[in-house]
């Protein structure tokens, strides 16, 4: 990426959430009048700014120190992998092939579609619909969304 984008460029970077297809079939109120349409819910958060490249070391070392910390121990716990299990030798080559960057940020965007333009028995059922199939870190995004509502 450091040989295609020129330091101090703008770029953008996209964060996703949860994000999935709904049914029409969620909706207790089809049976009724039938005029729904799937659609997909989604949150996304768009960041715009300035990238900085950072070839030193001592930057590198903190961004997968910090990183490994992050995810091993939400994915092993106690017996989270170090960067010292590794050779030093082993490590310092690796860091070698890393180039690490930092975004100066200069405006965010961030869209949330949750369902929020439902009634309260078609948002219930969209989140009856992603639990039975098997979607339910979205279905609690909605639960979370609609407790925050309200």
């Amino acid at each position: 990426m450091h040989r295609l984008i020129a330091e101090g460029s703008e770029v953008l970077a996209i964060f996703r959430g949860e994000d999935g297809y709904i049914s029409p079939n969620f909706y207790p109120s089809k049976a009724e009048h039938h005029r729904h349409v799937p659609t997909w819910n989604y949150q996304v958060v768009h960041v715009y700014g300035d990238i900085g490249f950072q070839h030193d070391e001592r930057t590198k070392r903190a961004a997968v120190g910090l990183l490994t910390r992050e995810h091993e121990r939400r994915l092993n716990g106690k017996d989270a992998w170090r960067m010292a299990d590794a050779p030093p030798d082993y490590i310092e080559r690796q860091l070698g092939d890393i180039v690490a960057f930092r975004i100066t940020v200069t405006r965010t965007l961030a869209k949330s579609k949750l369902s929020q333009n439902r009634e309260e028995r078609d948002y219930l059922g969209t989140i009856s619909g992603l639990r039975a199939t098997g979607r339910s870190a979205l279905a609690e995004r909605l639960e979370k969304r609609w407790h925050n509502a309200g």
